[in-house]
């Protein structure tokens, strides 16, 4: 069974002294109900990513997660 989560990015950091590019981190998007298939309350999700490509995601924009197990 797959799960979905509607998140926003949060915040971007910079990294000018590393392999990676950036840093985004991402929160949980509370308006119009989202996440309510997965949540009993207020959801919680804390996700942040490193990567190469430091315009990868755009700050305050929604995403979509999809959480799915592995067939391997």
């Amino acid at each position: 069974m797959a799960v979905t989560a509607k998140v926003f990015c949060s915040s971007k950091t910079i990294h000018s002294s590393t392999s990676f590019g950036a840093s985004f981190k991402f929160q949980v998007n509370y308006s119009d109900g989202r996440n309510k298939e997965w949540a009993q309350a207020t959801p919680s999700l804390s996700l942040e990513i490193s990567v190469k490509d430091s315009n990868m995601f755009e700050v305050g924009r929604g995403y979509t997660l999809t959480f799915e197990p592995d067939t391997d």
